[in-house]
C-alpha cells in the first residue's frame, strides 16, 4: 500500500509540474514543432467547403482554430462576393489578392476599384479600418484571397467589430438548402455555394 501511495503522489507531483507555466512554455513549443513535422502541408481548395456568415461567403484554407495545419499563425481565406460583403472594422496590415471578376472596396469611406491581378492593402491606422466589398461584375461573382498574419492583429489590440451584416445572408443559406432532403443539408449548402462561385472541384 505504501508503494502505491508513493506512486500516486509522484504522479500527482508530475502532473502539477506539467501544469507549471514554465513547463507549459516547453509543451507549447513542442506542440508547434510537432505540427511543423506532421501537420497538413498541402490544402486542397476543392476539398474545402464554402461557408456563409454575416460577413459573406468564404472558404478557409488557414484559420486560427485549424489545429491540423503545419502553421497556425496565418489566416488565409477566399471570399466570393455575389453583390456585397458585410462591413466590419479591424486593424490593417493585411493584403487581398483579386483572382476574378470586377468590383470595389470601401475603406473608411473611400472607394477603391479592383480587378483580377490587383492587390489591395488594408493600411495600419489608429482605430483600424472600416471596410466593405462590392461586386461590379454583371455575369458572375467576384473573388479574392486574403492573407492575414494573426500575431500582428493580436499585438495591435485584437479589435474586430461588425458594422453591417451582409444583406439576407441567413436567407441565402436557408434557400440554398431547401431542396434535396436526402442529402446532408450542410453539404448541400456548401455545394451550391461552390457551384455559384464557379468551383468545378476538378
Amino acid at each position: 500500500m505504501a508503494e502505491k501511495e508513493q506512486t500516486r503522489l509522484r504522479e500527482r507531483d508530475r502532473s502539477e509540474e506539467d501544469r507549471h507555466p514554465y513547463e507549459v512554455f516547453f509543451s507549447t513549443f513542442q506542440e508547434r514543432r510537432d505540427l511543423a513535422n506532421s501537420g497538413q502541408i498541402v490544402i486542397k481548395g476543392k476539398d474545402l467547403p464554402w461557408q456563409q456568415s454575416r460577413q459573406g461567403r468564404s472558404k478557409y484554407f488557414l484559420h486560427m482554430k485549424a489545429e491540423d495545419r503545419a502553421v497556425q499563425d496565418w489566416m488565409l481565406f477566399q471570399k466570393d462576393i455575389q453583390t456585397e460583403s458585410g462591413a466590419h472594422t479591424h486593424q490593417g496590415g493585411l493584403v487581398i489578392y483579386v483572382t476574378r471578376g470586377a468590383g470595389y472596396s470601401i475603406f473608411d469611406g473611400v472607394k477603391y476599384p479592383w480587378g483580377p491581378g490587383d492587390l489591395l492593402i488594408l493600411p495600419v491606422k489608429p482605430g483600424g479600418v472600416e471596410h466593405q466589398h462590392f461586386n461590379d461584375d454583371n455575369e458572375k461573382s467576384s473573388q479574392w484571397i486574403a492573407f492575414i498574419y494573426i500575431p500582428f492583429l493580436f499585438q495591435t489590440g485584437s479589435m474586430l467589430a461588425q458594422v453591417k451584416e451582409q444583406s439576407n445572408w441567413r436567407d441565402v443559406a436557408s434557400d440554398d438548402g431547401a431542396e434535396g432532403e436526402e442529402e446532408d443539408p450542410i453539404m448541400q449548402v456548401t455545394k451550391i455555394i461552390g457551384e455559384r462561385a464557379g468551383d468545378t472541384n476538378e
